[in-house]
């Protein structure tokens, strides 16, 4: 019996098979999904089943939810009082979903208990939305306008709500704005719903009582619309658009507004307000404010900067790292994408529409209509832009409808692919499945937006609208440069110490041009930066990156007060940029990373592997559970970086710190991937999985010795719970090792967090990826060989059952260290590393300057200390450790290494870690080798603390340490007198 007849038998409907039913099932997007929902249903609510049943446009209408997404489908089953929003006929209204949130935010004064019966009405409404889309092929626009519709009778409920419960007179007006898809009516099934929020004072009230009071109240609908419940939550709202972001008062009056406009804003932020609607609250004010911009949006003269602007903001976004990985997958920003056309129909408005008022609408398709009828674009062209958006939009629905969830991307998982095809109501054809064709006509829609978008974004009138070059004059400031001539600020700027005095010049005019705020902080603290960068291994990668994190911020205050009020701070900035790709790049990322260079106490002090496992765990509960462990790991791996480069963190610590986190992340995705299992297998929790699971630590992580560039070197070992069925256990344990191996590994728009090796398991990749402990041990006393026993030394727990990782861990102990380390094993350990050094090293490299298997590298450390350690580890306790730095303080106690050896040993292991990581912080492809180009050696001993010309002393260092641990592990590790390999002293 398979799932299906299981499922079916288990709810009742098996026997007799209705064949209607099961038509209706197989013509959904995703049959299994539906069906699990129609089980659920007939087993736990077999009234509303039944009475579900016998109305059958009813029935089409809860199987095509459920096939089209799995929590919508789960909310349906679980609440059967929610089908009967999917009863409705007539179109939603603002006040058909306000006046019930009114009444549901009124019946309760806890935040919570109101955050979680807006979001029951709100999903309710959801539900009956996507019942029509998919069910009465609705258009898209009209699905946009009730998405829209719902999220202001939710804004305007839970508002008049709030006001009503006020224990002190109105004192305020208070309007809300709708910007972006919620101002031009465009939302998606799952948005950000973007909003600025205005005030005035009520009749007789006080400027400061009204602003006060519309604070409160905002404040506290923000906290109940963005709670999370149990039934998820009403919206992301998101009021981050407003003047100064996040650090711009929640709420301001008219006046202020005006203000800000004429001082401050920046060319964005009037395109964004080409969105801006009157949504909810005191609508008459809303449209005041919208009436008070109008001067802002639609000036009489426009500079031509403002096109400028525009099209390198697309350009921008067509760099981010999502679009680069995903390309056309990426139907939101990719080429041919809707981005496409926004970007188009907004620069045709602001250009055209500061003359012509029809144009000023702020939906994508009104727009376009108008601009055909007007002249501006040729009726043909808008067609095509408007069936592509339709297109477009629909697929990215039906992408967000199947899990909830806020995503733009094609997934490449053939099978996923199958579903969204289905849910567009392609089907297979007896040649090809109905991903196929879908996929042909997505390209040729693209093909045809990208060549359309290129014609009205670059190739009109717009064209003369040339970029204005920046004023000639000096370094930071305009005036200045204007006597000063391009050539003469170019050449100072090369003296100062930039290779390309052109280039450097051209990011100095773009950061400090205009009259903006932002321009004129630029103006004054860049001098101070550009003497700090100047100094730095790599001026000029510096300054594009310092460009690049300013662009990156927007409007945000954060990076300009941090330049302007903390000097520290924004030395230690230049200092990063002008050292590490890596360290500007997670930096513009992640704009908030920016806090970790404020506060030197923040930076002082480790984070246990505790702390991390806590935090992890965490953001496994509001994010999605591959992005968290992904943004979780860019942002401590930001931070131990601006440790590392601001002298906080010793190579050790360093380690240390990237072996905790390695830990958090394998934590936190075998955390994600047993609840996932424990779902799948219908059972409690995790806890109740019929076997227990463990994380072993190898190589470095085991040692806690990470480089930046490792990857986590895992064992995994399971055991099966008392009377479970062991072949059952087995696999289960198995799909969730290969789980975290993808979960960890696998490439998102997020990033990656960690590659993860299991290949040290018994027999390597055709292995089992775990295995029992009896199973361990049986292949250990069967078949193992020398090398596995030596790198059994580094095992240590990594994350899950540490019971189970120290029943392992004494297990590996007898192997790792034997009682008697025969003369013949350490004769095949010594062949072995010969071999792995000839093996490894390409022809073509200079074994001498290999870090890790060179002569004198890294390798020579390791197997000399783990030689020792597996010779008198059984008698010698303090020898059983994983670092090789504390094995070495071991040896030179235990008087088994002298002073001289142990100290020549410590120091080069410390100072090729180091070589590595600093390697790694340039964004050099192979951190094994000390370069031999002269510029990046140079960046590298400049980034290492040589100063100027320190890439000669750096070499010179390279060559005695390697010289000294050649040594040691000639005469420790092959027992044999030093013959040094560069024919000097190893003094």
């Amino acid at each position: 019996m398979d799932r299906a007849e299981r499922r079916l038998a288990s709810a009742d409907l098996l026997d007799p098979l209705d064949d209607e039913l099961l038509g209706l099932v197989a013509d959904t997007a995703a049959p299994d999904d539906a069906l699990a929902t129609v089980c659920d249903l007939a087993t736990n609510h077999r009234e509303a089943w039944s009475a579900t049943r016998q109305d059958k446009a009813l029935l089409r209408r809860v199987l095509n939810v459920a096939g089209a997404s799995r929590p919508l489908g789960d909310l349906l089953a679980r609440h059967p009082d929610a089908i009967t929003a999917l009863q409705r006929t007539e179109p939603l209204t603002v006040r058909a979903v306000a006046d019930p949130i009114r009444a549901a935010v009124s019946a309760s004064t806890d935040h919570e208990e109101q955050a979680a019966n807006v979001a029951t009405i709100r999903r309710r409404a959801t539900a009956w939305i996507a019942a029509n889309d998919l069910t009465d092929n609705v258009d898209v626009q009209h699905v946009a306008q009730q998405l829209s519709i719902a999220a202001e009778g939710v804004l305007t409920g839970t508002l008049e709500a709030l006001l009503d419960q006020l224990d002190e007179p109105v004192a305020a007006r208070i309007g809300v704005i709708g910007m972006g898809k919620l101002g031009g009516r465009e939302l998606n099934y799952v948005s950000d719903v973007d909003v600025i929020f205005v005030h005035a004072p009520a009749d007789g009230a006080a400027e400061d009582e009204a602003t006060r009071q519309a604070t409160l109240v905002l404040e506290n609908l923000l906290r109940i619309l963005n709670a999370s419940t149990t039934m998820g939550r009403a919206y992301e709202i998101d009021p981050t658009l407003r003047p100064e972001g996040r650090h711009g008062a929640l709420t301001r009056q008219v006046g202020s507004y005006v203000n800000y406009w004429e001082r401050w804003a920046k060319t964005w932020e009037f395109q964004a307000l080409l969105k801006a609607r009157p949504v909810a609250g005191d609508l008459e004010l809303g449209r005041e404010l919208i009436r008070a911009s109008e001067p802002f949006v639609w000036r009489e003269d426009l500079d031509p900067d403002v096109v400028a602007e525009i099209r390198d903001m697309k350009g921008r976004v067509e760099g981010k790292p999502e679009v680069r990985k995903h390309g056309a997958r990426q139907v939101k920003l990719g080429p041919g994408g809707i981005r496409d056309i926004e970007f188009a129909v907004q620069l045709l408005q602001l250009v055209h529409g500061r003359a012509d008022g029809t144009l000023r609408v702020t939906a994508t398709v009104p727009a376009l209509e108008a601009l055909a009828a007007g002249g501006y674009v040729a009726e043909d062209d808008a067609v095509t832009f408007i069936n592509a958006y339709r297109t477009l939009r629909t697929i990215e629905h039906r992408l967000q409808l199947a899990n909830e969830r806020r995503t733009h991307t094609i997934p490449d998982d053939d099978d996923k692919q199958e579903r969204l095809a289905r849910s567009l109501g392609y089907r297979a054809s007896p040649d090809s499945p109905a991903r196929a064709e879908f996929l042909r006509d997505l390209a040729a829609l693209q093909g045809r937006v990208r060549e359309l978008h290129a014609k009205l974004f670059y190739r009109p009138l717009l064209e003369t609208h040339a970029i204005v070059p920046a004023s000639a004059g000096a370094v930071a400031n305009p005036s200045a440069r204007r006597q000063m001539g391009d050539e003469d600020a170019a050449e100072r700027l090369r003296l100062l110490g930039f290779r390309d005095g052109p280039a450097a010049l051209r990011h100095v005019q773009a950061l400090t041009k205009g009259v903006s705020r932002e321009a004129r902080v630029l103006r004054a603290v860049l001098p101070a930066i550009l003497h700090v960068l100047a100094a730095s291994p790599d001026p000029d990668g510096g300054l594009r990156l310092l460009r690049d994190l300013v662009e990156s911020h927007g409007s945000s205050a954060d990076l300009l007060n941090l330049l302007r009020d903390q000097p520290p701070a924004a030395e230690l900035l230049a200092r990063l940029l002008g050292t590490s790709p890596v360290a500007g790049e997670l930096l513009i990322a992640q704009p908030q990373g920016t806090d970790w260079l404020v506060d030197p106490a923040v930076r002082a002090d480790a984070r246990t592997r505790e702390e991390l496992v806590e935090l992890a765990l965490a953001r496994l509960h509001w994010q999605d559970r591959n992005d968290a462990v992904r943004r979780f790991k860019r942002h401590e791996l930001l931070r131990i970086v601006v440790r590392d480069l601001d002298g906080q963190a010793p190579v050790s610590l360093v380690g240390q710190e990237l072996a905790a986190l390695g830990d958090a992340c394998l934590e936190v995705a075998l955390a994600g991937e047993l609840e996932v299992l424990a779902d799948e297998s219908g059972v409690e929790g995790p806890d109740t999985l019929p076997f227990s699971f463990a994380v072993l630590g190898m190589g470095k992580l085991g040692g806690r010795e990470l480089h930046y560039a490792s990857d986590l070197d895992v064992l995994f070992v399971h055991e099966p719970a008392e009377g479970a069925d062991p072949d059952a256990a087995t696999a289960m344990a198995l799909t969730l090792a290969e789980r975290m191996l993808a979960a960890l590994g696998q490439i998102t728009a997020e990033g990656t967090a960690f590659e993860v090796d299991a290949d040290l398991r018994p027999e390597g990749r055709s292995g089992p990826l775990s295995r029992t402990l009896s199973s361990y041990r049986a292949y250990w006393d069967r078949w193992s060989e020398p090398w596995e026993h030596q790198s059994l030394i580094k095992v240590r727990h990594a994350a899950g059952d540490a019971e189970l990782a120290e029943r392992f861990m004494a297990e590996a102990g007898r192997l790792a260290f034997p009682d008697d380390l025969s003369e013949e094993r350490v004769t095949i350990i010594r062949r072995l590393k010969a071999r792995v050094e000839k093996e490894r090293i390409r022809r073509k490299v200079d074994p001498r300057r290999h870090l890790k298997l060179g002569p004198g590298g890294i390798s020579d450390v390791e197997w000399t200390v783990q030689l020792l350690q597996q010779r008198h580890g059984a008698s010698r306790p303090a020898l059983r450790v994983t670092s090789t730095q504390v094995a070495l303080d071991a040896l030179q106690d235990e008087s088994l290494l002298e002073h001289r050896d142990a100290t020549w040993l410590r120091d080069g292991y410390r100072f090729l870690s180091r070589i590595r990581n600093h390697l790694y912080l340039l964004r050099v492809r192979n951190v094994d080798l000390l370069p031999t180009d002269a510029t990046t050696l140079e960046r590298l001993a400049r980034g290492m603390g040589y100063g100027r010309n320190g890439r000669q002393k750096l070499e010179d260092d390279y060559l005695r340490v390697t010289r000294r641990v050649r040594r040691v592990c000639e005469r420790v590790f092959y027992e044999v007198e030093p013959a040094d390999p560069f024919g000097r002293s190893a003094d």
